[in-house]
């Protein structure tokens, strides 16, 4: 992978779960698709089918990536997403109850609310103070009512990885016909993932999380699973995505996927960001799992610094071109507490003070040192005014 990580302004870019810098190798064949490759993949001559063959080329490393039997592009992890949940349900004869964690991203949380008006029942699966759901009441939520289950890989907002195996032999043994959908946008890649073996339906994910573009994702499908369209048109994508592929973002996902690293270093980068962030202010507290925890993701750290809000401190670190986020970037202009963080039991305080680390690809030393002079400086300042 091209390893240029500075910028004309000396960025220190710690919102990756928000979105991600394109890598070279993206831009270099996005850049080619552009000006080459330009084709429509339906056509008949040989650049088209060209094309097409390196559509089939990206469909086939997904696959080997999560063990899919099937893998469909649409426009993002919303979509599919919503193709998930709609399209599970649309061929079924009686209505039931969804089930969803209570930290889904909004994209799941509000497709499950709309089934409200289609006649279903929605009901949320607690989260431990942890993050992680709550395995006994979830075991009390399920019956053969249930017609769908949504529980995500990684927290997006706190980085916990749910406990999917167990959760499933639950849903199996008590709901064998449910569908299992898990959005996998902020686990593909980062946190090893194998749709056979935790025996799901169907798989969301989103290229630019992984420093693709945004405007492309996909939705892998386990064998057998079966899913109806919500969009009509030309049946691209074998009838169940109809729409013009989105050429250079397929190539886009395609080159990410290519030079992803099989161990990316994120995790020992994030542990001392969690370290010396600690030893500089003692008053931290963690947001989650533990940080060196099985069940924390390599790439994802929320803690609270208080008393200085989470505002303040983002726009503190912005001041030095330190960037990191609060809460979900789809809904944080919307919401001043998070709602997973609420969910979890997060002390108002606390939950008002929250900041979002998160790591990619492209991060170095240098951006974790800066980071850590920046947030320890500006807390050294802020902490002695408090909003009353």
């Amino acid at each position: 992978m091209e390893n240029t990580k500075s910028t004309k302004m000396n960025i220190a870019y710690f919102d990756n779960s928000a979105t991600t810098r394109p890598t070279n190798e993206v831009i270099e064949r996005v850049t080619q698709c552009i000006k080459e490759g330009y084709f429509n993949p339906a056509a008949l001559y040989k650049p088209a089918f060209d094309i097409e063959q390196q559509i089939n080329r990206c469909r086939n490393l997904i696959k080997s990536k999560i063990s899919a039997e099937q893998v469909y592009f649409t426009s993002g992890g919303t979509e599919a997403n919503n193709l998930a949940i709609f399209g599970s349900l649309k061929h079924k004869r009686q209505k039931g109850t969804i089930l969803y964690s209570a930290g889904e991203h909004p994209s799941v949380v509000n497709a499950c609310l709309e089934l409200l008006n289609l006649g279903f029942k929605a009901q949320t699966i607690p989260y431990t103070v942890e993050g992680i759901i709550d395995l006994s009441s979830f075991e009390d939520l399920l019956s053969d009512d249930i017609q769908l289950v949504c529980i995500m890989h990684v927290n997006n907002e706190t980085g916990a990885i749910q406990p999917l195996h167990e959760a499933v032999q639950l849903v199996r043994s008590k709901a064998p016909d449910a569908h299992i959908h898990v959005d996998g946008v902020q686990g593909f890649l980062r946190v090893p993932f194998n749709m056979r073996f935790f025996d799901i339906n169907s798989y969301s994910l989103s290229g630019h999380k992984i420093h693709a573009l945004k405007g492309i994702g996909a939705l892998a499908l386990s064998k057998g699973s079966k899913l109806s369209p919500i969009l009509f048109g030309g049946n691209q994508e074998n009838g169940l995505r109809s729409g013009t592929e989105n050429v250079p973002g397929i190539l886009s996902l395609l080159a990410a996927i290519e030079n992803f690293p099989a161990n990316p270093s994120m995790r020992s980068l994030k542990l001392q960001l969690y370290k010396r962030l600690k030893e500089s202010i003692p008053t931290l507290s963690v947001n989650g799992p533990v940080p060196d925890s099985q069940q924390a993701a390599p790439h994802i750290l929320n803690v609270s610094l208080p008393p200085v809000r989470s505002e303040t401190m983002l726009h503190a670190l912005e001041a030095d071109n330190v960037y990191v986020g609060i809460g979900s970037a789809c809904s944080s202009k919307k919401q001043r507490i998070s709602t997973v963080l609420q969910s979890m039991g997060i002390d108002k305080t606390d939950a008002q003070s929250a900041i979002r680390i998160s790591l990619g690809l492209l991060n170095t030393q240098v951006d974790a040192d800066k980071l850590i002079n920046s947030c320890v400086s500006a807390y050294d300042k802020l902490k002695h005014y408090v909003r009353r």
